[in-house]
């Protein structure tokens, strides 16, 4: 911010009155925009506080919203069901997005768990530079990404090819230390019907669970490995090396090491708590073997796809959707394998989870 001492030591201001001048014009301009700043602080407030607010089953702030006409002022968010999802409306990634715009989508995104835009028209480098508007981009230590936008997924699957990818539950990436933090997908092509994808909610995955089942999992760790998911024999046709594979992976650590995540985790901006392992990449529960950890884990998996915590997103071509990995999981149907369908993703880093 510009303080009366910059004012008073301009060069370019020729005597005392007119530096008075300006500073007093230049205050009158501060409190007509401080009042705006606390306005629309007041709503970005009101509205993180919504996301915060731990006492309230996130399901019952949802359907609030729903019934909030001034929940947001750039735009125009409508739930897709009571327990996570919204669509959101008046937005074009594309444009160059002021801030407070960008914060909104936010406040949304963390509120919605995730959120949709239809009809988006995003070039690879559109999508990137869209998503560095969030944060830091996380590359995939495995899939390759496009030549020209190696942080760019190209998710390709030909007509009438095997479906094999994310068509487990899971949160992305959660085999890596810091596991992505959110993901942002544009439908290039897609089929005229199928290949849906369905979200979860992990926060409601851990407020189902009984209070004792919370305390024995809140102690516990569980490990998580990228080397089942992605082994070449189911991905790349029996190589990595595959010049006929649609899409390319390549080798990596990820692929022999594997993390060590706390089976809830909190959510570092709402302080919500959330279950922490899926079927796609956790493998075992710290201290214990895998056939002892099965039942539990099993357990827990069974929750994921309970249809009152979960949303399903029809894509047309064009649509964008962006989701919290620290607080959902998602699923790719299979369903149709007679048309091709490109999708392409970018990942946002994450941190640790606690």
């Amino acid at each position: 911010m510009i303080s009366r001492k910059a004012f008073s030591l301009n060069p370019r201001i020729p005597h005392r009155r007119s530096a008075r001048r300006v500073v007093a014009a230049f205050e009158q301009g501060r409190r007509r925009m401080s009042t705006k700043i606390q306005a629309d602080e007041g709503l970005a407030s009101w509205t993180r506080q919504l996301a915060k607010n731990t006492a309230t089953p996130i399901s019952s702030v949802r359907v609030q919203l729903a019934t909030e006409s001034n929940a947001f002022k750039r735009l125009q968010a409508t739930p897709i069901t009571a327990c996570l999802g919204a669509e959101i409306e008046g937005i074009d990634l594309a444009a160059r997005m002021s801030d407070d715009v960008v914060e909104e989508i936010w406040s949304a995104f963390l509120l919605f768990g995730v959120v949709f835009f239809r009809d988006q028209k995003l070039s690879p480098a559109q999508q990137v530079a869209l998503a560095k508007r969030f944060g830091e981009l996380d590359r995939h230590p495995i899939v390759k990404g496009l030549p020209e936008h190696p942080d760019v997924l190209e998710i390709v699957r030909e007509a009438g090819a095997p479906t094999n990818f994310g068509e487990s539950w899971h949160s992305d990436n959660s085999y890596m230390r810091q596991p992505s933090l959110g993901s942002i997908l544009h439908a290039v092509e897609v089929p005229p019907v199928g290949n849906d994808t369905m979200f979860s909610c992990a926060y409601g995955m851990y407020d189902m669970l009984s209070p004792a089942l919370q305390k024995v999992l809140s102690s516990l760790k569980a490990v998580h490995t990228a080397g089942l998911a992605f082994n070449p024999n189911t991905v790349s046709g029996g190589s990595f090396d595959n010049p006929e594979a649609a899409m390319k992976y390549q080798q990596a650590q990820e692929l022999e090491t594997e993390s060590l995540h706390p089976m809830v985790r909190e959510h570092p901006e709402t302080g919500r708590l959330a279950l922490f392992v899926n079927s796609m990449f956790t493998t075992r529960i710290e201290g214990m073997t895998v056939t002892e950890s099965k039942p539990i884990l099993e357990y827990l998996f069974a929750q994921v796809g309970m249809p009152n915590l979960t949303c399903r997103f029809r894509w047309r071509s064009g649509d964008v959707a962006m989701w919290d990995n620290r607080c959902l999981q998602h699923v790719a149907i299979g369903d149709n394998t007679s048309h091709r369908r490109i999708m392409r993703r970018v990942t946002l880093k994450g941190d640790v989870p606690f």
